[in-house]
């Protein structure tokens, strides 16, 4: 197991507390002002075609964005409610952090989802983010939440199912 500094366990700790603290965790708290979130995918409603996301407005329409239905779009979201997290490895180096895991939710359609997602932020010496990219498979979470396609996911344990 690694030995980190202070800053880079606070780092780290929030990293942690951006995927596993609860509804009373304002997430936009933990970034930056100009902080910016590269997203794979440029589909966000309001947002297609982007991939950069600036600024602390931006980034508090993802946040809040996320979850929530999009009625006669025909995208599906899934239910915060439901996620959960296994496979989790988080890394830390300097102002960076890398956290990897599986994200298993029920979307608000009803139906099973299951992605890989690989984050790498980046903070400032405050200890709030400054960049984030968000890599995940991003043809499977087209399939699902913009096709309603069922489709097996990534196994990074090697354990089916």
């Amino acid at each position: 197991m690694p030995t980190y500094t202070e800053a880079e366990q606070r780092n780290i700790d929030a990293v942690n507390a951006m995927f596993e603290a609860g509804p009373e965790l304002d997430r936009v708290t933990l970034f930056a002002d100009d902080a910016v979130w590269w997203n794979g995918l440029p589909l966000l409603p309001g947002a297609v075609g982007e991939t950069e996301h600036r600024g602390i407005d931006a980034i508090r329409r993802i946040l809040h964005g996320s979850g929530r239905s999009h009625p006669g779009t025909g995208i599906d979201s899934y239910d915060l409610r439901t996620n959960r997290f296994t496979d989790v490895l988080v890394l830390a180096d300097g102002d960076h952090v890398v956290r990897q895991h599986t994200q298993h939710s029920t979307t608000l359609g009803g139906r099973p989802y299951r992605n890989v997602y690989c984050f790498v932020f980046r903070f400032d010496a405050e200890g709030r983010i400054t960049y984030l990219t968000e890599h995940w498979n991003t043809w499977y979470a087209h399939k699902v939440l913009f096709e309603n396609f069922p489709v097996e996911p990534a196994h990074p344990t090697g354990e089916g199912g």
